[in-house]
């Protein structure tokens, strides 16, 4: 699968996109003094792509201290796993993610997508099929629990956010020097709650598509703690960076977000009046 070239966008902070079109998803490389660390790393099949994009900035045989995860679904951790055993570091997601490291369905974790699609799918499977899927998604060896303490390891002046929602234990990534906000899924710049802005990948500020989230009220408090941090600089899971108007536009995000899925369902349901 395809990565992007990196690309810096704010001191310090390289964008690399995993994927193209509607599965494109966002990863940062991320320095702080001499220390680099992975903030998300795509799908699993861009894990090569993704090591050899990476060792281009860092040096060729160099690897970063760490690989932080804002939680734990395919298009973010996909490649956590080939990465981490290949560079021997660890990686590290928020306590509440941990249930999802082994790679099975977890239905107290599950989302819409798993109940309609994935857990129907991988049930189908003969047991030998299903568990080498499992296998292949595994990253429990490797995952350690983020600090109670919000700080981000091998990155100080950063701080881990909370903003549970899309998933029970995703976090976005803080810099309160220069306002910059890693915001993983809890909030996009494309707006994957509509038929259009999935497809076309028009930007639109958005929250996390509901179909792959746990619980959307937790979703709706996350970007409304979000813009009480004052971002400058938003550096989303999916989408093109954001620095103007991010505060108002988030508010704004919180408020109509749930007007937005029950438009999108509207659509998906043919049902009369959809907007």
């Amino acid at each position: 699968m395809r990565v992007s070239e990196p690309r810096e966008i704010a001191s310090g902070l390289l964008l690399l996109t995993s994927g193209s079109g509607p599965v494109a998803s966002n990863f940062y490389l991320v320095r702080s003094g001499p220390s680099w660390v992975l903030v998300d790393c795509g799908w699993g099949g861009s894990a090569e792509p993704a090591r050899m994009a990476v060792e281009r900035v860092v040096g060729r045989g160099a690897k970063p201290d760490a690989i932080l995860l804002t939680h734990i679904h395919p298009d973010h951790s996909g490649a956590a796993g080939a990465l981490a055993r290949a560079w021997e570091v660890p990686v590290y997601a928020h306590r509440a993610e941990l249930p999802m490291a082994a790679g099975r369905y977890v239905p107290a974790r599950s989302m819409p997508l798993d109940r309609w699609i994935t857990a129907p799918l991988m049930w189908s499977l003969p047991a030998r099929a299903r568990r080498r899927v499992e296998v292949a998604g595994d990253i429990s060896d490797l995952v350690r629990s983020l600090p109670r303490s919000g700080e981000v390891p091998g990155l100080p002046g950063w701080v881990v956010v909370p903003t549970p929602g899309h998933t029970a234990g995703h976090v976005s990534y803080w810099r309160a020097g220069d306002g910059v906000l890693i915001t993983g899924d809890a909030v996009a710049t494309v707006n994957l709650n509509s038929f259009r802005g999935l497809l076309l990948g028009l930007p639109d500020l958005s929250g996390p598509p509901w179909y792959t989230t746990w619980n959307m009220e937790l979703a709706k408090d996350s970007v409304t703690r979000l813009a009480e941090l004052g971002p400058r600089l938003l550096a989303p899971g999916h989408g093109q960076p954001l620095a103007f108007g991010i505060v108002p536009r988030l508010r704004s995000l919180a408020a109509k977000e749930p007007r937005q899925r029950t438009a999108f369902r509207r659509r998906a349901a043919g049902a009369p009046g959809a907007v």
